[in-house]
């Protein structure tokens, strides 16, 4: 387990790595993060970090960077904790505006998630509804601006998991929303990296959950990003748009 220092080092080393997609280093770290210690003892508390498995040196001179492990820590601790997920009321707005002018029709609703949520989380965003084949699938270009997908290779892996998503929607529906990613009681799944059983995104974060529809519907959302993605906005879209969702039912 991090000690509190740890924590918090690892904490300003994700914040930083999510903003600009480059190593992390002590340097920086010292300028930037308010630690009253040296840059030796903040590079000693990085290696102890790598030593357990939450970061990575990409080059021997470069910074380090979060591994899945340290996401992962990141992550369940924003959803235990709760704190951190305010969302922008600008957002807020576009998706209860987005929501109250949509049709009361299950398919128009799950057209328009998937676009609302694409564009604001600069994501691909999946949506279908249970015990249906039927998908709406918004910001494969949005997410391909990403630098991880810069390379030919990353990018078709990606591409195939997109083409090839509705075969395996019957396993996410089995395994995914039963078993993996989130504490109790909490409504966003989440899988990170190289937890994922499918091959194509052992590089991405895949977030997931469900909602009310009308007609006794029930719906699914996928977004799909790279492991560096914004956590907590992601998260907080999430929740305020299944919330909304929930609503227009009762």
């Amino acid at each position: 387990m991090p000690t509190g220092r740890q924590i918090k080092l690892l904490d300003f080393i994700i914040r930083e790595h999510v903003k600009t997609a480059k190593p992390v280093g002590s340097v920086l770290i010292a300028k930037k993060a308010g630690f009253k210690v040296s840059s030796a003892t903040l590079r000693n508390e990085m290696g102890a970090l790598e030593k357990a498995g939450y970061l990575a040196q990409l080059h021997t001179s470069g910074g380090r960077v979060p591994t899945d492990k340290a996401y992962r820590y990141y992550v369940n601790s924003l959803l235990e904790t709760k704190k951190n997920l305010n969302l922008e009321t600008g957002h807020k707005n576009k998706i209860k505006d987005a929501l109250n002018g949509t049709p009361p029709d299950p398919r128009e609703i799950n057209k328009v998630v998937a676009r609302v949520l694409s564009n604001l989380s600069e994501n691909l965003v999946i949506t279908g509804i249970s015990q249906d084949q039927d998908f709406f699938k918004k910001g494969l270009v949005s997410l391909f601006e990403n630098p991880e997908f810069k390379e030919f290779g990353e990018a078709f892996q990606l591409a195939k998991f997109f083409e090839e998503f509705e075969g395996m929607f019957q396993f996410i529906e089995r395994e995914f929303f039963n078993t993996l990613g989130a504490p109790r009681g909490v409504p966003v799944q989440i899988m990170i990296g190289k937890e994922s059983p499918f091959k194509q995104i052992q590089h991405e974060t895949v977030m997931c959950a469900k909602y009310g529809l009308p007609g006794n519907c029930v719906g699914s959302l996928t977004l799909v990003g790279p492991t560096r993605m914004d956590y907590e906005k992601n998260i907080a879209l999430i929740k305020f748009m299944t919330e909304e969702l929930n609503k227009l039912i009762k």
